[in-house]
C-alpha cells in the first residue's frame, strides 16, 4: 500500500493540525526527509534517557503505550536520527530524545479537517 491516512488525536500539532484532522501520508520507503516535513512514526517505548546534567525526582512511570505520533522534523542527526517535535509542547523529542529515522511510517502530503476524537484533551498522537 502506497498510501496511508492517519486522524490526529490531542493537541501537540496545534495550530497546524487539529484534533480529528485526517493526514493523508505517503509510505515512506527510504526516501530523504526534511526539516518541516510532517510525519507519521512509530511511537517510541524505550525508557526515556535524559540528557547530561538532567535531573527528575523518582517516582512511578506510566509505561508508554504502543502505537503512531505525528510530529514535524525539526532536525536530522547524524547519519539515521532525528529529531521530531510537535507545533505545542507535548510527547516528543524534548522527552525521548532524537529517533530512527526507520521509525518512520510515512510523510504527510495533505490534510482536511475532521471531527475532534473523542480522546481526552491533552492526549496527543
Amino acid at each position: 500500500m502506497r498510501w496511508i491516512l492517519v486522524r490526529v488525536s490531542g493537541d501537540s500539532m496545534e495550530p497546524a493540525l487539529r484534533d480529528g484532522a485526517l493526514l493523508l501520508a505517503r509510505r515512506y520507503r527510504g526516501q530523504p526527509l526534511h526539516v518541516g516535513d510532517i510525519v507519521v512514526l512509530r511511537r517510541p517505548t524505550r525508557p526515556v534517557e535524559l540528557p547530561p546534567g538532567v535531573h527528575v525526582e523518582a517516582g512511578p512511570v506510566a509505561p508508554q503505550r504502543s502505537g503512531l505520533l505525528v510530529k514535524r522534523v525539526a532536525e536530522l542527526v547524524g547519519p539515521g536520527s532525528m529529531v521530531v517535535l510537535g507545533d505545542s509542547p507535548g510527547y516528543d523529542s524534548r522527552i525521548f530524545g532524537p529517533v530512527p529515522v526507520s521509525s518512520t511510517v510515512g510523510v504527510a502530503v495533505s490534510r482536511r479537517p475532521g471531527r475532534p476524537s473523542r480522546t481526552r484533551r491533552g492526549r496527543e498522537s
